[in-house]
């Protein structure tokens, strides 16, 4: 039973507060450290290259671009609905190139008919 209470009272005496909040922020800084990209494979810093130059071409990628472009656009509401119109046809565009290969490889009885069927 002592020991019991021992246990309790060492519980108690721990600050649990400060000790949440060191967490936090040690997550937080864990969470907001940039990456390492030296040790990133080749492919991969190609990856995120490619997906960064698409976004100054294309559609915004970053928030930074969103930002930039919402600024440049400020005052303009014509071309701002324009620019969203555009932006979503690229996205329902690109949806509609990725969704059959998904589909493919997520439902394998749609390529040879063997899927059940409602009747």
């Amino acid at each position: 039973m002592t020991k019991l209470r021992e246990l309790l009272k060492l519980v108690s005496s721990v600050h649990w507060r400060q000790l949440m909040a060191t967490a936090f922020v040690v997550g937080l800084v864990l969470l907001t450290s940039s990456i390492d990209n030296a040790n990133l494979k080749p492919s991969t810093k190609a990856y995120l290259n490619n997906m960064i130059e698409r976004g100054e071409t294309g559609r915004p990628v970053t928030t930074r671009q969103w930002k930039a472009e919402n600024e440049r656009l400020e005052g303009q509401p014509a071309k701002r609905v324009k620019r969203i119109a555009n932006e979503s046809a690229d996205a329902v565009e690109e949806m509609a190139e990725i969704y059959p290969g998904n589909a493919k490889s997520v439902l394998p009885g749609m390529s040879n008919d063997t899927l059940e069927k409602d009747d």
